[in-house]
């Protein structure tokens, strides 16, 4: 089997400073759970709020580096496999920001005690949390479509001596 190469457009700087990107708002979150640990303590009766950021954020951050380190290896069925679950977990974290962090506390700020400074900060969670999912989906198509070329180029070795 052949091995498969890095997609130009991450190999170098340019996959370093895109997976930076896409760390940035993982960072962001994390801080902000840690802030909040610290806000209001080590009771579980504000989990969403505490354990939730920072431990997704390593959950989410090891995916990430996992994947960008396991595209550049051979991927056979199995490996393809784990990094589906892997690109699951960036996803799921910025899932949890948009709906939590985001339409959550917009919801809070309508309904519960009016208040304009919590729907500006969910207005902020929403946007950290698109800007995460966009820049992890520009990572996985640049993959798909660099597999996809070597797969259009020379699907069976064999088949081109025989053309």
């Amino acid at each position: 089997m052949q091995s498969p190469t890095v997609p130009p457009e991450l190999k170098g700087a340019k996959g370093d400073i895109m997976a930076a990107k896409i760390e940035v708002p993982v960072l962001a979150v994390m801080i902000y759970g840690v802030v909040e640990f610290v806000r209001l303590g080590w009771s579980q009766d504000h989990y969403l709020y505490t354990y939730a950021p920072v431990l997704g954020g390593v959950a989410a951050s090891v995916g990430l580096f996992t994947y960008c380190f396991l595209i550049s290896a051979e991927r056979g069925r199995g490996r393809k496999n784990v990094l589906l679950m892997l690109g699951c977990l960036p996803y799921s974290y910025g899932s949890y920001i948009i709906g939590v962090l985001g339409l959550y506390t917009i919801f809070e700020g309508i309904i519960g005690k009016f208040s304009l400074l919590s729907m500006i900060g969910g207005v902020f969670w929403v946007f950290v949390g698109f800007h995460l999912i966009y820049r992890f989906y520009l990572l996985t198509e640049i993959v798909r479509q660099h597999d996809e070329r070597g797969n259009r180029i020379s699907p069976n070795p064999s088949q081109s001596e025989v053309s």
